[in-house]
């Protein structure tokens, strides 16, 4: 199965037959596949998966004027909102209380189903019999029990019976942490992405383990984070 999917994950292997969806949040992961992805000349579908979260209403942001510099639009039918229910709320991602820092444990990032939520939202529209192609933004750096490759393809077998055609998930950055992914994607104007789990007035705050892990990565990466020089704070 590794072989299988290291071939299949390589843009010039992707069926041109299926819609081809990616799951953008305007971070840098998917802002590297979105810009990736076009310039293969594909027509990728960017898909905001909207539940409610603290970080959304910037983020959002980030990712529509991310998305002009590419000359693509998030239209209503790619933002879905789902809000979550339930004991769900009580998690920080959704309330006004405290948030991971930056010295936190990575497991504290972790909300439960998350990636579930995003997948099966993100097949809910469109033509129910096309081949539908989703590509999901994870790295080496996820080890969350839904962030691994068995997960997606458990999750692709269940998406497909549940749709009554194929469905595939990608996850061509699987093999990479945050740094290899900005090294191969600094072309891009990577300063208008958004990494932070608490932003403050319409910014990035600098001081959680989101920002921090950032720092780390463009550190790492020896490229320089031009997130403070660009457009998105200028307003």
């Amino acid at each position: 199965m590794a072989d299988e999917t290291l071939i299949r994950e390589e843009w010039t292997a992707v069926d041109s037959t299926a819609e081809l969806r990616i799951l953008f949040s305007g971070g840098i992961e998917s802002a590297v596949l979105m810009g990736e992805a076009i310039e293969a000349g594909m027509e990728p579908i960017p898909v905001y998966v909207a539940t409610g979260t603290r970080w959304e209403k910037t983020e959002l942001k980030s990712a529509n004027i991310y998305l002009e510099t590419l000359e693509v639009g998030l239209s209503d039918k790619m933002l879905i909102r789902k809000y979550i229910p339930g004991d769900d709320e009580k998690h920080w991602a959704y309330n006004k209380g405290g948030y991971p820092l930056a010295e936190d444990d990575v497991q504290t990032l972790e909300i439960s189903g998350r990636n579930e939520t995003l997948l099966r939202e993100a097949v809910r529209f469109g033509e129910d019999d096309r081949k539908l192609i989703l590509v999901i933004g994870t790295t080496a750096d996820n080890h969350f029990k839904d962030g691994d490759r068995q997960y997606f393809d458990m999750m692709e077998t269940t998406l497909s019976a549940q749709r009554r055609s194929r469905v595939t998930i990608l996850t061509p950055l699987k093999g990479l942490t945050k740094s290899d992914v900005i090294k191969r994607g600094k072309r891009f104007p990577l300063g208008l992405t958004l990494s932070c789990v608490a932003p403050l007035d319409g910014k990035a705050c600098g001081v959680c383990i989101k920002c921090a892990s950032r720092a780390a990565a463009f550190l790492a990466a020896e490229v320089i984070d031009k997130y403070e020089m660009e457009e998105l704070n200028e307003s």
